[in-house]
């Protein structure tokens, strides 16, 4: 839709996290792969993701990102934000 979000104080929508996160590529094949699979979920497409030092996956979506490239890796920054369904 238009950008509309429902908050409340309460309940599980409240504790929501957001992440921001450096995933390192060192191949050319790796960084096809990642590039597709986040402009193939678009920012609103919802996966399945295991934060750094948890034990659970968590439903996110990113829908900003940005690749930095060098002479031997690529960083792809991520904002990762949990999503309800």
């Amino acid at each position: 839709g238009d950008g509309y979000q429902q908050r409340r104080p309460a309940g599980l929508n409240a504790q929501l996290k957001t992440f921001q996160v450096v995933f390192r590529v060192t191949t050319d094949a790796e960084r096809e792969a990642l590039s597709a699979f986040l402009s193939w979920h678009g920012g609103y497409r919802a996966f399945l993701w295991k934060p750094p030092k948890h034990n659970r996956t968590v439903r996110v979506v990113c829908r900003e990102w940005s690749i930095t490239d060098n002479a031997r890796y690529s960083d792809f920054s991520c904002t990762i934000e949990q999503v309800v369904r």
